[in-house]
Formats: C-alpha cells, sequence, structure tokens
C-alpha cells in the first residue's frame, strides 16, 4: 500500500484476476458471451493495467525525486519498519500504511474551518497521527521534530523504498495463472449451490462502514 500525498497509488499493485463468470444459479458458466470472448477481454484489461502500474511507477520515482530535499519532521515506524515520512511543503509518503482515507477526511474538515496553507498542513497531519495511533495501537511509533532536525524525504528513501521494499510487481506475491480450459464448476466440485444473500448481516456491515 502506497500513499503520496493522501492519494493511493497502483505501484506494484496486481490487477485482480476473476474466475470465468459463473451462473449462481446453475452453477454452470454463464452465457453470456464464449470462453474465447471472456479469455480476449481478460487479457485486454490486464495489458491496460501493466501500463497504469508502469505509470505508476513512473510517478513515485519522480515524486522521490522532486521532493528529495523536502525536510522531514515526522516518521511513522510500524512494527519497528519505517512505513511513512511527513514532511514541510505538504510532502509525505508511505510504503506499507495506507492514511488515505484519514488524509481526505481531515483535510476536508480543516478546510471547513478555513485552514489554509502550512496551518492546514499541520491540522491534517495532526488529524493522521490520532487516528493512526488510535488504528494501530502500541505497534505504531512516531517520531518528530523540527523541520531541519530530522534530514530530507531524500534521505528516507533507501529504508522506506530501498531493495526489496520497492513496490514494484516483482516484489510481491504473484497471481497463479488462470485456467483458461476450466471444466464445468459443477464437474471441478468448486460449485457451492446459489448464493444465498443475508439481508441483516449486508445491512450491518454497511452501517459499521458508514459509523467508522
Amino acid at each position: 500500500m502506497v500513499n503520496i500525498q493522501g492519494q493511493f497509488s497502483l505501484v506494484g499493485a496486481q490487477m485482480l484476476l476473476f474466475n470465468r463468470p459463473i451462473d449462481i444459479q446453475t452453477g454452470e458458466y454463464t452465457t453470456k458471451y464464449s470462453a474465447e470472448e471472456w479469455k480476449e477481454h481478460m487479457l485486454s484489461r490486464q495489458a491496460e493495467f501493466k501500463e497504469v502500474r508502469k505509470t505508476a511507477e513512473n510517478n513515485l520515482s519522480n515524486w522521490l525525486d522532486d521532493n528529495s530535499d523536502a525536510q522531514v519532521t515526522r516518521a511513522y515506524y510500524l512494527d519497528g519498519e519505517l512505513t511513512a515520512v511527513f514532511g514541510n511543503d505538504n510532502a509525505n509518503v508511505s510504503n506499507g500504511m495506507n492514511y488515505g482515507f484519514e488524509y481526505g477526511v481531515a483535510k476536508s474538515d480543516g478546510e471547513q474551518r478555513g485552514l489554509s496553507g502550512d496551518d492546514l498542513t499541520e491540522y491534517v497531519e495532526n488529524r493522521i497521527e490520532f487516528e493512526l495511533k488510535r488504528k494501530y495501537g502500541n505497534r505504531l511509533e512516531v517520531r518528530e521534530g523540527p523541520a531541519g532536525t530530522m534530514g530530507t524525504v531524500g534521505d528516507y528513501r533507501e529504508e522506506l523504498f530501498g531493495g526489496e521494499r520497492w513496490p514494484s510487481v516483482e516484489n510481491i506475491p504473484q497471481h497463479p495463472e488462470i485456467d483458461w480450459n476450466a471444466p464445468s464448476p459443477k464437474e471441478a466440485g468448486t460449485w457451492k449451490g446459489p448464493i444465498e444473500l443475508n439481508t441483516t448481516a449486508f445491512l450491518t456491515m454497511r452501517e459499521q462502514a458508514r459509523n467508522a
């Protein structure tokens, strides 16, 4: 999980590979399109996503170059491993910790309070720190200091993104290959019958997400 200035990045991400769609009532593959049509569609999507991911990798690398001199004021360690740095001029980036949702909410709230510039940046960072401490508890360590005392984003780059920590597709588990010629799901024993929707459970989960 990578965030750049509160925005989720697809660097290193993999496209979800969906199994060939099954008719939930019959347990057979859908007849809306043929196996070849499905294969062509999925391979096309994979090729497009590969280009998107490559662009995201370039954007992250360029961002780290452009902000290498930004003075770090907060460094976040999760389970002892550096996961994010925040600095002046609203420079912040994470590897292995997602704060995008908290960032968006805090920024919107700060703007509604009439904050801007450094005041808005400080407000957002304080809110994010509060939420992350609540989320991760004692697993999270935050090191803070005035600008000019903790080094620059460039100083943290190797620890944050060096070697196998660079979020490229080569450094994350690979999806198994799709079996384009898989037998009928009924024959393969993978179909468990029609899906039963638990409306009460669904509504409960939606309410929990809304109140989170």
